[in-house]
């Protein structure tokens, strides 16, 4: 209530109530001070015009200035203003230009404004709201019209009776106004219960204010017509006039731009205990007629008093349980936040976390399907060289998909790509993006592109065998989702490419030093539990100075890439390539012995002899390669022994080499 207090007391708010109680008190002394009837009722007559052409006004107003959505809410606050301004120039002309005027015109002007008041409220409800705070309305207003009901069947029982007998017409017109302001009240009260804390609360509480003082000066006016005894000059008047200016604020209210820090704050606790507050209220009521019934011993219309209170309790007893059907939702959808909650820390964790690529890819894919409640999920990725490809599925069996992990990506995940928004396909059949492949196994399907500090990173797609419509607050949560998803991404990507560096050799792309000495460790420690044999295989390109100094250290640098492309590409799967040095590599050869291993260097000779570099326009054969091979055990239990003795053997192959040319040459001579 201090948030409702505090959202109504604007600065110009509160100097507008000010005013309209300064004026509500100076008729009433005016009133006071000038004795003829005449003239109190000319003066009473004057201010209640003037507030309802300000309620015209501020209604108008704010019609004209909302948006087109609320504009139908404050036409027919407009007509309920005019229709009661209406009634007060119908009774003006009687009481002032002593025009006749049938009692009827002015009671249907009054009486009118009520219901176009209360259907303004349920249009505001319907827009603001939803089915069941519309319910909930409906049930509050037949709860309190039938409170009103019994307590004025109690309370004027025998007045009635005689008046009814008299004049019937008059009589239900008498009642019929108390009913229908009460019940406009009662909606007020349960729009300002009901409607999205997004809304003006000023405003409504405001409306509430205007139609309640109508509704309690209608009440009280009750027995005076009835009775025929009453008169101007009495504090109704100032009610009448402080309900309909509280509406001209109410409207104004509505236009005027929200202070966000009133708008962001919300007591959500003590707004759903208010919820309940007018049916509390009227089963307050209840008891109370009930109990003073029985001890009074009032028995003048007991019947309609017992099936009056009979009725509220009934309406009560179903309210009750539109508000346990309403927490039951209110749970369900709490359940829900916390599992699409739970969604995003699962992928928020993996940001920083050490997870691949294709094991994030998958949580991404698994996640994205509870998220949405949709039946399977599929993540494309960028790769460098392939375009975007799909790296996960999530229950793409049970889906029938036959997309492979590899593949093109295709459907309305490259319009997601295209335009850089989400794309939803509500009917997947009739998306123009939609893969055809996928038309009779999908109903629905939703996509949405994954984006890291600028750059498309990939895209996520979800989709459903049954026909869904993906809400607004679910397209809001999926855009959540992928951008959250998208920087675990591009941190897993960069992790990756980290430890590539950290572990291959920029220039080749083969092993470098550290990385060698990690797996020979490993090699040596498997070899020793399990008695295997395995090769180390020193190689250095003879000739490389000679091509840096005459070609140059960029054709060297390609020399070196070719020399350990055909390395790579003439090893097995398992077999490791490292580079050492400025011209050395060294081969770790797994579970290999000495016969295999002669053969497989012998191998990598002839492909590096069939290799050309391009100097001066033509191609050049590769310097020659020297090998030199260790063996584990044999030569060494630790990677500096079979180092050196593997280096030890290739400068001795370097050497025969070296001294085979210079025998050739001799020969040559």
């Amino acid at each position: 209530m201090r948030n409702f207090i505090r959202d109504l007391s604007a600065g110009w708010a509160v100097r507008a109530y000010a005013v309209a109680v300064v004026g509500a008190v100076a008729v009433f002394v005016g009133e006071q001070i000038f004795p003829d009837a005449a003239t109190k009722c000319a003066l009473a007559d004057f201010a209640w015009t003037a507030a309802a052409l300000a309620a015209i006004f501020g209604t108008a107003r704010a019609a004209l200035r909302t948006r087109d959505g609320d504009r139908l809410i404050w036409l027919f606050f407009c007509a309920g203003a005019v229709s009661w301004l209406a009634g007060q120039l119908a009774r003006d002309l009687g009481d002032v230009g002593g025009l006749v005027f049938s009692p009827l015109w002015i009671d249907a002007g009054f009486m009118t404004a009520a219901p176009l008041w209360t259907i303004g409220l349920v249009v505001l409800l319907r827009i603001y709201s939803n089915r069941l705070a519309l319910y909930a309305l409906a049930l509050d207003v037949a709860a309190v019209v039938v409170t009103v009901v019994a307590g004025v069947a109690m309370f004027l029982s025998s007045t009635l009776a005689r008046d009814l007998s008299r004049d019937p017409a008059a009589s239900a017109v008498a009642v019929a106004y108390p009913v229908l302001y009460v019940a406009a009240t009662a909606a007020a009260l349960s729009v300002v219960w009901g409607a999205a804390p997004s809304r003006p609360r000023g405003a409504l509480i405001s409306l509430f204010a205007g139609l309640g003082l109508n509704a309690l000066a209608f009440t009280l006016y009750l027995p005076g017509t009835v009775q025929d005894t009453f008169t101007a000059g009495t504090p109704l008047d100032t009610l009448w006039i402080l309900g309909m200016a509280a509406i001209a604020i109410g409207a104004a209210q509505w236009t005027e731009r929200p202070d966000p820090a009133s708008a962001a704050v919300d007591s959500t606790s003590a707004l759903e205990l208010s919820r309940m507050l007018l049916p509390g209220v009227v089963a307050a009521a209840t008891a109370f007629l009930l109990v003073y019934t029985d001890t009074t011993g009032i028995r003048a219309a007991e019947g309609l008093v017992d099936a009056a209170i009979a009725s509220a309790v009934l309406i009560l007893a179903t309210r009750a349980g539109l508000a346990l059907y309403g927490n039951w939702r209110l749970g369900e959808r709490e359940r829900r936040r916390a599992e699409q909650l739970a969604a995003l820390y699962d992928v928020g964790l993996a940001t920083a976390g050490e997870l691949g690529l294709g094991e994030l890819a998958y949580l991404v894919a698994r996640e994205a399907t509870a998220l949405t409640r949709t039946d399977g999920a599929m993540v494309a990725l960028a790769e460098r060289g392939k375009g975007f490809v799909v790296r996960a599925q999530h229950n793409a069996p049970a889906l029938g998909l036959r997309v492979s992990v590899g593949e093109s990506m295709r459907g309305i995940a490259l319009e997601a790509l295209r335009t850089r928004d989400l794309v939803v396909a509500a009917k997947y059949g009739a998306h123009p993006d939609a893969n055809r492949l996928l038309r009779g196994l999908i109903a629905s399907a939703i996509a949405a592109p994954l984006i890291a500090h600028g750059e498309l990173v990939g895209t996520l797609t979800a989709y459903s065998r049954e026909p869904r419509v993906f809400t607004d607050e679910t397209q809001r949560l999926v855009r959540l989702y992928a951008a959250q998803a998208a920087i675990a991404i591009a941190n897993a990507d960069l992790l990756a490419e980290t430890r590539r560096l950290a572990r291959d050799d920029d220039l080749t792309g083969v092993l470098n030093r550290r990385s060698l000495l990690e797996r020979l460790e490993a090699e040596i420690s498997s070899a020793s539990r399990h008695g295997d044999a395995f090769a180390v295989v020193m190689c250095d390109v003879d000739g490389l100075k000679g091509v840096n100094d005459s070609a140059g250290h960029l054709v060297g640098n390609e020399v070196l890439k070719a020399a350990a492309r055909a390395m790579r590409e003439t090893t097995r799967a398992e077999d490791v390539v490292a580079r050492v040095g400025g011209d050395e590599f060294v081969l770790l050869l797994p579970r290999t012995a000495p016969l295999p291993a002669r053969a497989l260097i012998g191998r990598i000779g002839a492909r590096l002899r069939d290799e050309h570099y391009t100097w001066a326009g033509r191609a050049n054969p590769l310097p020659r390669a020297s090998f030199g091979i260790a063996w584990f055990p044999e030569d060494g239990r630790d990677a500096d022994a079979l180092l050196g003795a593997a280096d030890a053997r290739m400068y001795q192959d370097k050497t025969r080499a070296r001294e085979m040319r210079v025998t050739a040459a001799a020969e040559a001579d």
